[in-house]
């Protein structure tokens, strides 16, 4: 039986999903996929020529509102920072840095993530620890919606606080296995396929993933939250589609045109902050300025 990809603990039968059973760590209480990292890989990077039309048709205004208010949080206004975001994909995160003036690169090894960096103009590296990356290089690494994919998330982990500069924040997106939905066993699918999903995190294994071993002494803090609701999209193209028409006469300006967007982002992070019983959950960590 496969031991814990985070403490190494002794796993214990949980549930079946599929051809795939889930485990239970008897030590931390993390909950993974029964799957070899061979099946892992398999499922999850496999690419093919359709990907970026995918995310095209499910990307809204909303997303970009999104992570303008990740990039927003996470530079303070600094310019200049050096920015990598692992499973870059089409770039659209990475792009909201490069109008605060950020110094960007991608880290995905799919072919359509390199065709979108050099259309957008930023490098793409292929997986971290694949890449050439001297320690201490980057200002600010996010990985939003990567590690719940990732066989090993704990040497994961290592290598992004590695190439963090000493001060340096990470900030990491994941589902949230202790989210209402999944508690009142209303979701089997988006959330739970193994192996295409193999980390199971609540916000307690999260947060105890970088506590591990050296990660104690390497991460200065550590703050995990629980946010959103579930289909916001299908929420914003459903009032999209009514519209909000304009006074005879006039004409919309752009503030009265991103105010739904706005509202309906305020609503998505909001509304899954209490009790931890969130859709998601977010994570950022800073790395000690000792090391």
């Amino acid at each position: 039986m496969k031991p814990c990809p985070i403490c190494n603990g002794p796993g214990a039968n949980k549930s079946r999903v599929g051809e795939h059973g889930l485990l239970q760590c008897r030590n931390c209480r993390f909950v993974y996929a029964n799957a070899t990292d061979e099946q892992i890989e398999q499922v999850n990077f496999a690419y093919d020529e359709f990907a970026e039309q995918h995310y095209r048709e499910v990307q809204s205004g909303i997303d970009f509102l999104w992570f303008g208010r990740i990039v927003a949080r996470l530079t303070q206004g600094r310019t200049g920072l050096k920015v990598l975001d692992i499973g870059c994909g089409n770039g659209v995160l990475l792009r909201q840095f490069q109008k605060q003036g950020c110094i960007c690169t991608g880290s995905d090894p799919s072919p359509w993530a390199r065709t979108c960096a050099q259309r957008y103009g930023y490098s793409v590296l292929p997986r971290i620890e694949e890449a050439d990356i001297a320690p201490g290089t980057f200002d600010i690494i996010t990985s939003t919606s990567a590690l719940e994919h990732i066989g090993r998330p704990l040497e994961h982990v290592r290598r992004i606080v590695e190439i963090l500069k000493p001060g340096g924040r990470a900030y990491f997106t994941v589902p949230n296995y202790g989210s209402l939905p999944i508690r009142l066993h209303l979701v089997k699918g988006r959330l739970v396929n193994p192996p295409g999903h193999c980390n199971y995190f609540t916000a307690g294994t999260l947060r105890n993933l970088f506590r591990q071993g050296p990660l104690a002494q390497q991460v200065a803090s550590v703050q995990v939250y629980s946010y959103g609701i579930p289909e916001i999209h299908g929420l914003y193209q459903c009032f999209t589609k009514r519209g909000v028409k304009p006074a005879p006469g006039s004409e919309s300006k752009p503030s009265q045109k991103l105010w739904p967007k706005q509202l309906l982002v305020n609503i998505y992070y909001w509304s899954g902050r209490p009790f931890g019983l969130g859709d998601k959950l977010e994570a950022t960590i800073q790395k000690s300025t000792g090391g």
